[in-house]
């Protein structure tokens, strides 16, 4: 495995992550944090990043790869997250197909900007309305390994898993 020394050590860190879960395909729409994981994951060898045009679509490459016997997660910030309440039902949990998300936490208490703050008061409600289990993301442990009990879980659990990122844990 190699990894661009430019990225921030949190993206890489996550990248190794999602490449020692074993993950293949890493499916997402960009925000400014995801971007830079993106970035690293796109210099980890074995790791194929998707550009997905919609929150949706990214969820839809990364079950493909999932039914098809390989590994895939989806990256997007939570604003997206909050459209997918149709497919996360409709695809994921009603045929019970391992996905693991990365999701920017833009609005929480980490990310103070206050066009931010509604995304960020109804993320964890809307993944709890869902029944999608979730944690947060925490920099100052070990992310590779965060990451890849996030895979693990959803693989076991035939399920959705969510790591909830700040910016913070991308530095």
């Amino acid at each position: 495995m190699t990894t661009d020394a430019t990225a921030p050590s949190g993206a890489r860190r996550i990248a190794a992550g999602l490449a020692a879960a074993r993950v293949e395909v890493v499916a997402s729409v960009p925000d400014t944090w995801i971007g830079r994981i993106v970035e690293a994951a796109g210099q980890v060898t074995g790791l194929r990043t998707v550009a997905a045009c919609r929150e949706e679509e990214a969820i839809a490459i990364a079950c493909g790869a999932n039914l098809a016997g390989r590994r895939g997660a989806a990256l997007m910030q939570n604003a997206g997250l909050l459209n997918c309440g149709g497919i996360l039902g409709s695809l994921v949990q009603l045929y019970r197909v391992p996905l693991f998300m990365l999701v920017s936490y833009r609005g929480d208490y980490r990310d103070p900007i206050y066009y931010h703050a509604p995304k960020g008061q109804h993320t964890e409600p809307f993944l709890r309305a869902l029944g999608i289990p979730y944690a947060l993301a925490d920099r100052r442990g070990d992310l590779e390994a965060q990451v890849r009990r996030g895979v693990e879980y959803a693989a076991e659990a035939s399920g959705a898993f969510v790591l909830l990122l700040s910016g913070e844990d991308l530095a």
